[in-house]
């Protein structure tokens, strides 16, 4: 077993082990203790972990039973115009020639919350099979998870397995689990269309192994920062080091803006230098009304040093969601992402990219009849303008454009 899978399973080890030496007699699960009689003799003795009016420390978690267990099934179909098998590099939805399971999601966890006073733990475990599986592998350093593949599509992945503690208003994660950069994510249920943005797919990572802490100053800024060896590794990341952070601020209950970044070497692979990267990534999300909400997304990449493929990739995203009523909401997103080097995007099989601009339009719906179920129709128009020898990113390498459609239902459980 690698050094990292240690590392993960301690991690989650050292959380259980604070919540049973902290938890005391869980009195602070009395309703009373939460009121204003707390400071009554008999909810402050020393053996009470509430509360903060009595003048004494807080070293209230929460019990095992806080943990959970959902999940969700998202599956449907995604083809493209000229009905070929692939519908290019579609990063998530390439397949074009059939109905699809995207993913089978299982989740167990609980979320590290202290409400900005006292200590807490959390746990993260994440399992995902479907044709999203070998998406979210650890393909960065072909470790832990990578190979689970079924057949020519299907495959699993753990792309979250990690443990926290919280202290009043800092969180600390450490294991393996998902970027913070970014506006969408790989969950289905937490994106409001159903296929993804180049940007998403190609410009940035997907999992980090390592450690990120997390500061609430006030109720208005979070700052994160932690370090993560690299991109998309767990095991073998031999001798990548990175560093994650960013910020967070809200400028009112309607308008915030979110700023991430990774910076730092990627180390080798099999004695290839894979350089050092600069990465970082804003959004801006505002609710210009009760009902239309616009999200604005620039993303800037390098990656440069002696020996590794040079490349530098930019990109700006548009967002509009418009909530019609309590089921229905409509939405567009308008993307334009550069490949400066023709090194991020692959076009075929033997892994060339092509050097020049991707567009695309997306138009799509979410109906939701009840809480557990979602419905997501969607029209999509992209197209390349750049360099085509070596061909062109649709219909088998022999079009610069195309127009696709589809839709998934997302049950959640």
């Amino acid at each position: 077993m690698s050094i990292s899978k240690h590392f993960i399973a301690a991690t989650i080890l050292i959380a259980v082990a604070c919540h049973s030496s902290w938890a005391g007699t869980n009195c602070c699960e009395q309703a009373a203790c939460c009121e204003p009689s707390c400071c009554e003799a008999s909810c402050c003795d020393d053996s009470c972990c509430r509360d903060s009016c009595c003048g004494k420390p807080i070293f209230c978690v929460g019990p095992i039973s806080d943990v959970e267990i959902n999940g969700w099934i998202s599956s449907g179909i995604f083809g493209n115009a000229y009905g070929a098998a692939l519908n290019g590099p579609l990063g998530f939805n390439d397949v074009g020639d059939g109905y699809t399971l995207n993913q089978l999601w299982i989740s167990i966890g609980k979320e590290a919350d202290t409400g900005g006073s006292g200590v807490d733990w959390g746990v993260k475990f994440d399992y995902v099979f479907g044709v999203d599986g070998p998406d979210t592998q650890c393909f960065g350093d072909e470790t832990w998870d990578f190979g689970w593949s079924s057949g020519r599509d299907y495959g699993s992945a753990i792309p979250q397995l990690y443990g926290e503690v919280a202290i009043d208003n800092l969180t600390i994660k450490a294991g393996h689990f998902y970027t913070i950069i970014g506006w969408e994510v790989v969950q289905a249920p937490d994106n409001f269309f159903y296929t993804h943005a180049y940007t998403m797919y190609y410009g940035e990572p997907f999992t980090h192994t390592g450690f990120l802490a997390s500061y609430d100053l006030g109720d208005k800024l979070t700052v994160h920062g932690g370090w993560t060896d690299g991109w998309d590794n767990a095991g073998d990341p031999q001798g990548a080091s990175t560093f994650l952070g960013g910020l967070s601020y809200s400028f009112s209950d309607d308008a915030s803006l979110a700023w991430a970044m990774s910076t730092g070497t990627l180390g080798d692979f099999d004695g290839n230098p894979n350089g050092d990267v600069y990465m970082n990534s804003f959004v801006f999300e505002w609710n210009m009304t009760d009902r239309f909400t616009y999200i604005f997304q620039h993303d800037l990449g390098a990656i440069s040093g002696v020996g590794a493929t040079q490349a530098q990739w930019y990109g700006i995203n548009q967002y509009f969601q418009y909530e019609l009523n309590d089921r229905w909401a409509a939405g567009m997103r308008v993307e334009w992402f550069r490949d400066d080097d023709g090194v991020r995007i692959p076009v075929d099989q033997a892994g060339h990219g092509l050097a020049g601009n991707y567009y695309e339009i997306t138009w799509g719906l979410n109906y939701t009849p009840c809480d557990c179920l979602m419905i997501r129709p969607e029209l999509r128009y992209d197209w390349f303008k750049g360099d085509t020898t070596r061909g062109a990113p649709f219909d088998n390498n022999t079009k610069s454009a195309q127009f696709s459609g589809g839709f998934d239902l997302i049950y959640k459980f």
